[in-house]
């Protein structure tokens, strides 16, 4: 082959080469990129970036930041409007747009403005933080601030430096809707007054139900395992007869709603499982008897383990509605002044179902703890309790406030606990805690969360209202070793300050939470 034939050769060669290799990775990407913040009205930390495109492609977007947010979108399309979520505040943030399409990909950095946080957030200080055994997540916190007499109800989440990076501006219901939780669908789910609403994580709203006017749904939704919610509720007319005389009686039922069906599938007394005049921890109105505050469901056996904050926990059986004595299984409570059940004292005798407190060897406590007079070291009931959490080994986890504990007060701690409980005898063992050691300074009178972290198994804990603030606490389990703190401080701008409803602001609950649409 001579010289000049060959390069001919090569050259031929070189241009097909080049012909295919254009042919396969296609001509560049074309688009435009257009954004709107915050579009649903009410989550101002997302915003919205639309893109269109000449070719089909998918998405990634990046939040620049200490704490980047990452995510991912499946869809291929020429047209994509993409949910942005995780924005910082009164900042130009910084958002990296990755397109990827069958020629390659392409990138761009859009900016995205936010405005400051409401003046009325509590400030946030990050007191200990080991993120190498902490739960993975961000930090969701279900944030009510006072207006003279009304809350109004900003749910947001923080990340590890203690920057606000999503919240809902719920103040527009003029009332406090809570509490504030992801369902296994995805869906948010908040409740208030008679309604409940669904929003995405954009703040769209997906779903609201109405029920009827005689009811007010009470800061507690339980998914079940099929999906239905139970949820404690007041009911207008609901009465109690307290020494002849007749009261409105509060928070003293429940019910169960079926989402797909958007139906109240059926209702729960709980005046027939208690006494209705028992006032021994009851310190607000005769009215207020009860306080369902907190659910928890064992699917092993359909049974329902309610947080009565007023009177102690108790668990009844998903059915039986001819005798209900044989509905109820126990009562978790100081065995002081227990008297009939109904709401017109006209039940059972419920003592028999009262568990009796023991050692680690089985032993039962003398009369003084039975009754709830002292606290020995290794054992005390719940008072005024939150959160009650099942968990995998049968043990009950929840939130002890130590509202009136003892009767009259003399130590002030909260804590979380944990319960064996022996159901066949009736007994009940103190296995673990964490707080009491913190004494004043983690004492929380009122509302508060504790949480089983699924990944880590460690115990995130809540004491929701501490003179003005709110600690945020991860221990490892069974250790207790500090491994995450926050305490939020509030500014009450827009209240009196006092211990009254809608007075000073509260952290209800906290959870660990994966910021993503």
């Amino acid at each position: 082959m001579s010289l000049t034939i060959r390069f001919q050769f090569i050259g031929k060669f070189a241009l097909l080469c080049a012909v295919l290799f254009t042919a396969a990775c296609g001509k560049p990407l074309e688009y435009q990129l257009t954004t709107k913040v915050n579009p649903s009205g009410i989550a101002p930390l997302t915003a919205q970036i639309n893109i269109m495109a000449d070719q089909p492609c998918t998405v990634a977007i990046e939040v620049e930041g200490k704490s980047p947010m990452v995510q991912a979108f499946d869809t291929k399309s020429n047209e994509l409007y993409v949910p942005v979520v995780g924005l910082y505040p009164n900042r130009t943030n910084q958002v990296k747009v990755t397109l990827t399409y069958d020629g390659g990909q392409a990138e761009e950095v859009v900016e995205i403005t936010t405005d400051p946080l409401p003046a009325s957030f509590p400030s946030i200080e990050i007191d200990k933080i080991n993120r190498k055994k902490m739960e993975p997540g961000m930090h969701l916190c279900d944030l009510h601030f006072a207006n003279d007499g009304v809350f109004y109800s900003y749910p947001m989440i923080f990340d590890d430096q203690g920057e606000v990076r999503w919240y809902l501006d719920l103040s527009f219901f003029q009332d406090i809707m809570w509490p504030i939780q992801r369902l296994s669908d995805g869906v948010l789910l908040v409740v208030g007054k008679n309604e409940i609403y669904e929003f995405d994580m954009m703040g769209k709203a997906i779903k609201r139900t109405v029920l009827s006017e005689k009811l007010r749904l009470h800061h507690e939704v339980l998914e079940l395992p099929g999906g239905q919610l139970l949820i404690p509720v007041d009911h207008a007319d609901a009465r109690i007869q307290i020494d002849g005389e007749l009261y409105r009686a509060f928070n003293d039922m429940m019910l169960l709603f079926d989402r797909k069906a958007t139906k109240v599938v059926r209702y729960w007394d709980l005046s027939r499982f208690l006494d209705v005049d028992r006032g021994n921890i009851n310190f607000m109105t005769q009215s207020d008897w009860i306080h369902l505050n907190g659910l928890a469901f064992d699917p092993s056996d359909s049974t329902i383990i309610a947080s009565c904050k007023n009177q102690g926990v108790i668990k009844i059986h998903w059915k039986d509605e001819v005798n209900w004595s044989q509905q109820l299984e126990w009562i978790m409570a100081p065995k002081l002044n227990w008297k009939k059940t109904g709401r017109f004292e006209d039940g059972f005798n419920p003592n028999s179902f009262l568990l009796t407190a023991v050692n680690s060897e089985g032993v039962p406590y003398p009369d003084s703890v039975q009754l709830g007079y002292v606290s020995p070291e290794d054992f005390d009931f719940p008072w005024g309790q939150h959160a009650p959490e099942l968990l995998d080994n049968g043990n009950l986890l929840m939130f002890d406030n130590g509202f009136a504990r003892n009767y009259t007060n003399p130590n002030f701690y909260s804590r979380a606990v944990e319960y064996k409980i022996d159901e066949e005898n009736r007994t009940v063992q103190q296995v673990w805690q964490y707080g009491k050691e913190r004494g004043d300074e983690f004492f929380s009178t009122l509302i508060s969360d504790v949480d089983k972290l699924p990944n880590t198994g460690n115990i995130l804990i809540t004491s929701g209202h501490i003179k003005g603030n709110s600690k945020i606490t991860e221990v490892t389990y069974p250790e207790g070793e500090e491994v995450f703190e926050a305490t939020l401080t509030f500014k009450t701008l827009n209240g009196t300050g006092a211990f009254e409803w809608g007075q000073l602001d509260v952290l209800y609950r906290s959870e660990r939470f994966e910021l993503r649409y």
